[in-house]
């Protein structure tokens, strides 16, 4: 049930029961049934019009917007003046005798009055409040809406960051590898289009499935082979299961570069990478094992001033999972075990 809703219910359900009520204590109690229904009916319409026209006011002029004495006026003064036209009303319902012989005093007509009063002030409490409560929920929607909004540009500036970057390793690989093979390179630059095709149609979302994270993945082991030769050798352990997940794009690889070129390509000999998909207490875990060690590659990334990649998918992760999402990096029997952790709930 929304704001509105709510709303009218309140209408009609409050001013049911005011005419009820007002009925039973306004009229006489040898009144006709025609005289109770004509007094029930007319405070029924009467309220819900005029309640609903001091809506309308509120909604034009938002007093809210003002100072908290023009707040607390629009209430006061609306009370004071749909009082005045029930004491009108309960004085039209009320027959002649009575007003002689009860209305003596302006005093009487006064407590009348105040009586009144008091009868419509819950309506103009509970309007307030359902008001206050309408406002604050539309108010969270916008800053819920701005802050995606935020976090939708921060994400599409990081991988602005992070394309140019990915790319320009492929492209020192081609650049490489044509002093040595050119038929090679020719098969290299088809690798790259295909890389470039990919991570232009992964970029453009927010997530994108396990699988097609993956392809990106093969796709560049596949360039860096190329260019590595024997110092290279990697392999895959991936629960299928686990492929139509959503993730966010280009980190597993992300992990895959950062893994060759601070570990594999700083090693004479080369070594190994593993690419790790599974599940484990109730987490998605995409973990990249290379040879190496957490030492050389932190002392690599001080000297050459690298390692954007991980910093942008560490904020990416942040951004996209609030939080719940991390990123771990440790040294394992002389391998750098890098994972990432999704919880499952947040893949889908």
């Amino acid at each position: 049930m929304n704001l509105r809703q709510i709303y009218w219910l309140m209408q009609v359900s409050s001013w049911l029961l005011i005419a009820m009520m007002a009925s039973k204590y306004t009229i006489e109690e040898d009144a006709t049934y025609d005289l109770l229904f004509q007094y029930f009916t007319a405070v029924f319409i009467f309220g819900l019009f005029t309640t609903h026209t001091y809506k309308l006011f509120v909604d034009r002029f938002q007093p809210e917007e003002s100072s908290i004495q023009t707040f607390l006026l629009f209430p006061f003064i609306g009370n004071v003046i749909l009082g005045f036209l029930f004491f009108i009303l309960d004085i039209k319902f009320t027959s002649s005798e009575i007003l002689k012989s009860d209305y003596s005093t302006l005093g009487d007509y006064f407590s009348l009055f105040i009586d009144d009063i008091w009868v419509t002030t819950p309506w103009f409490f509970f309007f307030h409040i359902l008001r206050y409560v309408s406002q604050k929920q539309t108010m969270n929607e916008k800053m819920i809406s701005m802050e995606k909004m935020l976090i939708k540009s921060e994400l599409d500036a990081l991988k602005t960051q992070l394309h140019p970057h990915f790319f320009f390793n492929a492209l020192n690989s081609i650049k490489a590898l044509m002093i040595i093979d050119h038929h090679e390179a020719r098969e290299a630059v088809d690798q790259l289009s295909d890389l470039l095709r990919l991570s232009l149609n992964i970029g453009e979302s927010q997530t994108v499935r396990v699988e097609e994270e993956l392809k990106l993945t093969k796709a560049y082991l596949f360039l860096e082979k190329i260019r590595f030769d024997k110092r290279l050798m990697y392999y895959f352990d991936i629960d299928e299961k686990l492929s139509n997940k959503m993730i966010i794009p280009i980190s597993l690889s992300t992990l895959i570069e950062n893994a060759i070129k601070h570990g594999i390509a700083k090693l004479k000999n080369g070594g190994e990478v593993k690419v790790r998909i599974f599940e484990e207490d109730d987490n998605l875990m995409m973990q990249v094992i290379n040879t190496g060690n957490l030492v050389m590659q932190d002392n690599v990334k001080r000297h050459d001033g690298s390692g954007i990649g991980l910093v942008n998918l560490k904020k990416r992760l942040e951004l996209q999972y609030t939080g719940e999402a991390s990123l771990k990096i440790e040294e394992i029997e002389d391998k750098v075990v890098s994972t990432i952790i999704i919880p499952l709930a947040r893949t889908w």
